[in-house]
């Protein structure tokens, strides 16, 4: 392949809809060639996903008025024109040319509200209460696509399949468009865990995420031979995200705390799951763990300024966690 050829394909993975010849004007070349690219990679059947991409960006108002923009964009400056709130901080700023420097400027108003946010958490804003996940109509008191981002650590063993199967269900509902969900696994199960909670088809797989474990403390799967040094967090998504960039490897947590342990056997790092919500969430928002355990999350999203959703089917992790909670706010118990 000619160093043209790589250009034009390339620039056809950012702007796939734009014709043959739009295309050739921007890059200078032959519209017969670039239709020649376009053809090979139709036929290698590794770019069908370029032909099903949204295009609602394409009717945004300043595409529509800039059109000639787009000829003169080079691959990044594509990518990043397609995101609407992009597009919207272009229009309210026309100083701006650029569609890279509109991200940098947008990303860093962003993570500067994030910084300023003053978001003052109570009671009233902590909702935790008896159900088990295996059963849906259980969740009918929370309201549907009400929560931001959903956090579990379900049991790790022979029930996490049916666990993660009715986690995958609730979360599908409760979650707004655009909403994560992050569930703790291990790698025995991964598989099987994957396709439970796959089983809804409302919440699309992202990514995997990875972190160690707490220093000094690898996990020895003694059966299958392993000695385990990192935990899994899977990451789904309703319908299609929108957040910042987020890194797969999630450095927490760096030390070994016995407290995770002290409320539930199974205890999350405090670490990992605050980082979580963090990189997940803004203050203010709504987070949800429908196997509460130990109180973990509910304590790092109170702690963080973010309401929250608890559920358990055992009455004594329910009770914990609403004591905990309470203790954030000055009671006794």
């Amino acid at each position: 392949m000619t160093e043209k050829q790589k250009m034009i394909r390339e620039y056809l993975k950012t702007a796939w809809s734009h014709s043959d010849r739009s295309i050739a004007r921007a890059l200078g070349v032959s519209h017969s060639t670039v239709g020649r690219v376009r053809q090979e990679m139709i036929q290698s059947g590794r770019f069908d996903h370029l032909s099903n991409e949204d295009e609602e960006w394409m009717h945004h108002p300043y595409i529509v008025a800039n059109k000639r923009l787009l000829e003169n964009l080079t691959p990044r400056g594509l990518r990043a024109i397609k995101k609407l709130d992009i597009l919207d901080y272009m229009m309210t700023h026309p100083q701006i040319k650029s569609p890279c420097v509109a991200q940098a400027y947008l990303t860093r108003e962003k993570r500067q509200q994030r910084k300023d946010a003053r978001v003052t958490i109570s009671l009233d804003d902590v909702d935790i209460r008896v159900a088990d996940v295996r059963h849906v109509e259980q969740f009918d008191w929370i309201r549907d696509g009400s929560v931001d981002l959903c956090l579990c650590d379900p049991p790790w063993g022979k029930s996490s399949p049916e666990v993660c199967e009715g986690i995958s269900k609730v979360a599908a509902s409760k979650l707004r468009d655009g909403g994560n969900l992050l569930v703790l696994v291990g790698g025995s199960c991964l598989p099987e865990v994957m396709d439970a909670l796959s089983s809804d088809k409302r919440l699309r797989y992202h990514w995997l995420l990875t972190c160690p474990l707490p220093q000094g403390s690898p996990t020895s799967v003694s059966w299958l031979k392993v000695q385990s040094k990192i935990r899994f967090v899977l990451w789904f998504v309703k319908g299609k995200y929108s957040g910042d960039i987020i890194s797969d490897y999630i450095n927490r947590p760096t030390s070994d705390s016995a407290t995770d342990k002290m409320h539930h056997e199974w205890g999350t790092p405090e670490e990992l799951v605050s980082e979580l919500i963090q990189r997940f969430t803004d203050p203010g928002n709504t987070v949800a763990d429908l196997c509460v355990g130990g109180g973990t999350v509910a304590v790092c999203s109170v702690l963080l300024g973010r309401r929250f959703i608890g559920a358990d089917k055992d009455e004594k992790a329910v009770k914990t966690t609403k004591r905990r909670v309470r203790q954030l706010f000055g009671y006794s118990q």
